[in-house]
């Protein structure tokens, strides 16, 4: 079900950005959501399910395609804003993150005070823990009790807020669709890690689903890129080679691994450097930053005077 991420970021992409799937990404995009959904089916396959659990499937797999449809929105416009405006990644992730702040400061103490959950609780009260909706309360007892959890925590932030950065660059400098293949190949590192860590159990057919998985990342974004069944016919190198004529930079803005925004953040970089240039040049000639100018005109403040004084003696 994780890998329902890419196949909702590109419908997303294609309906409301208007951009094109090749064959190549249609075939990337069936690689990556079977090797993910082989992945999860080994997990669940040798999962002991001794302990009984009051947990629905239905009710986790509908709260998971809603989480796939919420983060897929997010993708999709953030790569409409870094289209239209010259947006720093770091700035857009701590805005997300202030507006985050300021709407948990409300919903937590809303969840603190709902009561649910118990022994006999099904459905989506079996989701709550410690009798509460979500227990802030506990939490932060915990964290006066065990300081690890304080530190663990913090590295929690720095890890989310670093994957967040570049995440967003990813989206600013490549597309939202090739976001999501880098996003959904994380799996394959949680799995190393956890399998390194002795918290989950090697188990080999794994393997075959983690390999689909890569290799769906490295075709759809090009880097592996096959010469046959038209794989290699709609790249952005052969579509440059057919617009341009002689395999030159064009960029077509309807191609899914193109962003629409570089040709504006360009424009956008050009300007401030010629604004910065033309700075510069005022400061030598002129003998420095200190003192104002007549841009217009490109004459100093002491050169007016002097032209003044010039004009008075002559008349």
């Amino acid at each position: 079900m994780r890998g329902m991420i890419v196949v909702v970021t590109a419908l997303f992409a294609m309906v409301f950005l208007g951009k094109k799937q090749y064959r190549h990404h249609w075939t990337a995009i069936v690689l990556i959501v079977a090797g993910v959904a082989e992945v999860g089916y080994i997990s669940i396959k040798y999962t002991d399910t001794s302990a009984s659990s009051s947990s629905s499937p239905a009710t986790g797999i509908i709260i998971l395609m809603g989480a796939q449809l919420f983060v897929g929105t997010q993708f999709v416009v953030e790569e409409k804003l870094l289209s239209k405006y010259y947006l720093d990644p770091f700035k857009i992730v701590g805005t997300e993150g202030m507006w985050g702040v300021l709407y948990w400061l409300f919903a937590l103490p809303i969840m603190q005070v709902v009561k649910c959950g118990g022994p006999d609780a099904t459905g989506l009260g079996s989701l709550c823990h410690f009798g509460r909706f979500e227990n802030s309360a506990y939490a932060f007892k915990q964290m006066g009790e065990n300081s690890t959890i304080i530190y663990l925590s913090l590295a929690m932030m720095l890890s989310i807020g670093i994957f967040n950065v570049c995440g967003v660059s990813t989206t600013k400098y490549a597309t939202a669709a090739q976001r999501s293949t880098v996003d959904t190949s994380r799996t394959l590192l949680i799995w190393i890690m956890s399998v390194s860590l002795g918290l989950e159990t090697f188990h080999w057919e794994a393997i075959i689903g983690f390999v689909m998985l890569v290799s769906g990342t490295l075709l759809y974004n090009e880097i592996v890129v096959l010469p046959f069944l038209g794989f290699d016919q709609n790249t952005k190198e052969k579509i440059a080679e057919r617009e341009g004529g002689n395999g030159s930079k064009r960029k077509d803005a309807a191609y899914m691994s193109l962003s629409p925004g570089k040709g504006h953040q360009q424009a956008a970089r050009n300007t401030r450097n010629l604004d910065n240039t033309k700075k510069d040049h005022y400061g030598e000639i002129k003998g420095g930053a200190d003192e104002d100018f007549d841009m217009k005109n490109d004459i100093a403040p002491s050169d007016m005077s002097g032209s003044n004084d010039r004009k008075s003696r002559d008349i």
